[in-house]
Formats: structure tokens, C-alpha cells, sequence
């Protein structure tokens, strides 16, 4: 973990102090609780003061009125009420022992978006299978709207939990997402086993979704025929929305269609009486 430099150059070589979590992540409003361990300093928590460097790099001495002492004597605790976004940065727990002065490791904190809205889960099944089933089948379970710390997610096949793989975050995706995915051998995903993800939260929301190579192919000629169903109502509205416009014209512009006629009527009246006067100059 990085440290100032200002930092640095006052850590006692000897002696070692521990800082955990090294890092936490949580919302903004979350009561925070980090802990420093001075066993090996064996010294009291009275002399442990607690820095906060900020995200601009600006030291602060954090108040004393937040500290605690653990059921360990030697444990000291740092207590942040209602997290907020000026809480973000690393904290350093420093002992002063005479002239010295022992700093811990830091723990960074983070401040993550908090989600208010209901999580979203999806289950996506490779298209292109078509129907070998000699190798394994990639299932892939998307989790949005929640924070990742605090959701777990699993699969099931027929009921039973299997061993899966969580994804790392991918930095285009939105904060918020976890994806795991599954293998499924070949011939249990054609023999149509009911393959399930699982969500379960801190907060108690559970939620699941359920997959299976019967269920799949059962409902894709439907889907087939709504898209096509789709597809000819579009061309409908589509034609039905220009004659509408077409009437529209014609009956906010009755002299439209007179007009036209008129025009054409009076040019033909026209070229009539230019050939009549041409065809009497040439018999004189």
C-alpha cells in the first residue's frame, strides 16, 4: 500500500504494527470500524492516535472522540459513524512511543453508490450450441443493482450447489454488477437438467432464475413468431399512418385536386388556340 512520503520517514524500523481491514468498501451512511493491533509495541491503546489522509493528499489528525479500545487491550479501534464521502482515504493508526513514532500499514475506505432500486438478475445461454453437447456449456449469471460486497451468488443443478467462478469487474460495466459463471457438462445440459443462479443479500433479498435446454427450445419457435408478428404490425402502422396522412391532405385542401384539374384543363385550352391561330396565318 502506498504511503506519503512525510509518513514513511517516521515508522520505526523495529517494530511492526498491523491495521486491518487493509481495505473497505460501503455505502454512504454505514457505520465504519477499523482496528490496529500494537501487541508487539506492548503498549496501551491511550497512546494510539488515528491520520486520515484524503484523496488530495491533505493530512488530518481524526478525533479523538471516535476512538476505542477493543476487549484486548492491545487492539485499538477507530469508529466512523454515517460514513460519508469526506471519510474517504486511508487511514494510518499511529503509536507514540517516546520520541518515536510506530504507523501501521493503512486502511483505505471507500465510499461506493448506494442502490436503492430493486437488483436485476439474468441468466445468459451461449445461442450458437447447436445441439452438440460433447463439450461443456458456458452459463453466465448477471447480478446489477446491488453492492457486490454484500451479495452472494451460486448455482444449482437439480437442486444441488455446484463450484463456480466469479468474474472479475470489468471497468465499462456500471458500478454494482457481479457475474458468475457456470460449466455445465454436455450431456447433463441435453438430458435438460434445470440449472438455477442463485442471489442471496445481507439485506434478505433472494432471488433466482432458472434455465434448461427443454425450456430453451420449447420457446423459441414462439419467440420466432412474435418477432415475425412484430415485424408485419410495424409495416401496418407504417401504411396505415401514410394514408392517414394522405386523406388528411386531401380533405384539409378540397381545392387541391380542382386546382390540378383546372390547370390542366387551361394549358390544353391553351395550345388548342395557339394552333388554331397558327394553321389561319398559313391560309392567307
Amino acid at each position: 500500500m502506498e504511503m506519503p512520503i512525510f509518513l514513511a520517514l517516521l515508522i520505526f524500523a523495529g517494530a511492526v504494527v498491523y491495521q486491518y481491514p487493509e481495505s473497505l468498501t460501503v455505502t454512504q451512511g454505514t457505520n465504519v470500524s477499523f482496528q490496529c493491533d500494537i501487541s508487539e509495541l506492548l503498549g496501551e491503546c491511550t497512546y494510539v492516535v488515528w491520520w486520515h489522509v484524503g484523496p488530495l493528499r491533505k493530512l488530518t489528525l481524526w478525533p479523538q472522540e471516535t476512538y476505542r479500545s477493543h476487549t484486548r487491550k492491545s487492539v485499538c479501534l477507530l469508529n466512523i459513524p454515517n460514513a460519508n464521502l469526506t471519510s474517504v482515504g486511508t487511514f494510518y493508526c499511529a503509536m507514540i512511543n517516546g520520541a518515536m513514532l510506530h504507523i501501521g500499514n493503512g486502511s483505505v475506505l471507500t465510499i461506493s453508490e448506494s442502490f436503492t432500486a430493486e437488483p436485476s438478475l439474468e441468466v445468459l445461454v451461449p445461442t450458437d450450441l447447436q445441439g452438440e453437447w460433447s463439450s461443456s456449456v458456458p452459463l453466465l449469471c448477471l447480478v446489477s443493482g446491488l453492492d457486490p460486497s454484500q451479495a452472494t451468488v451460486y448455482w444449482e443443478v437439480e437442486g444441488n450447489v455446484q463450484s463456480s467462478e466469479r468474474l472479475p469487474d470489468v471497468l465499462s460495466e456500471k458500478a454494482g454488477s457481479v457475474r458468475v459463471q457456470l460449466s455445465v457438462p454436455g450431456h447433463t445440459w441435453a438430458e435438460g437438467a434445470k440449472v438455477t443462479c442463485c442471489l442471496e443479500t445481507s439485506g434478505g433479498v433472494r432471488m433466482n432464475k432458472t434455465v434448461s435446454r427443454t425450456e430453451m427450445e420449447s420457446s423459441g419457435p414462439w419467440v420466432v413468431l412474435s418477432i415475425s408478428l412484430g415485424s408485419m404490425c410495424m409495416v401496418l402502422s407504417i401504411g396505415l399512418i401514410i394514408v392517414t396522412v394522405y386523406v388528411c391532405r386531401l380533405t384539409h385542401n378540397p381545392g387541391m385536386k380542382k386546382y390540378e384539374h383546372n390547370k390542366d384543363r387551361a394549358q390544353g385550352v391553351t395550345e388548342v388556340q395557339y394552333a388554331s391561330l397558327k394553321f389561319g396565318a398559313g391560309c392567307g
